[in-house]
């Protein structure tokens, strides 16, 4: 159950960090050689997911490596290297508006993930003493 959450949670931590990037990305839409840049969360997510399926490995030596999870860090992004404009700014803001919404349905669909989970938490506590 807390695991779910905490995946949850970095999925809300991931989508934060790109509406921040995409809104400066558009913030920054008429500032000549600005780069546009973005964070992939993604597949930080994918890969935590499938070795959730994966049966953990144990130390039995205090020697050995460990190969317990790491705080995960989402990839940062910059597509330095296409010029949209003469000015060197590779924003096109239509792009950044629709990645935008697309992003903050994804928030949202977390955000109503874990308040469900909270719900059902709450009804399990309320019902638990009948």
């Amino acid at each position: 159950m807390f695991t779910f959450l905490n995946f949850l949670q970095k999925g809300l931590d991931g989508s934060s960090q790109r509406q921040r990037a995409l809104s400066n990305n558009i913030a920054n839409v008429n500032t000549p050689n600005y780069k546009r840049k973005d964070v992939d969360f993604i597949s930080v997510l994918r890969n935590e997911t499938k070795q959730s399926g994966r049966k953990a490995l144990k130390n039995t030596n205090p020697k050995h490596i460990s190969f317990k999870s790491t705080n995960s860090q989402f990839r940062k992004i910059q597509q330095a290297n296409t010029s949209a404009r003469n000015d060197g700014n590779n924003v096109e803001v239509d792009a950044e508006m629709s990645e935008l919404a697309k992003n903050n349905i994804y928030y949202n669909t977390l955000v109503q993930q874990v308040n469900d989970r909270f719900k059902f938490l709450n009804a399990v506590i309320d019902k638990g003493g009948r």
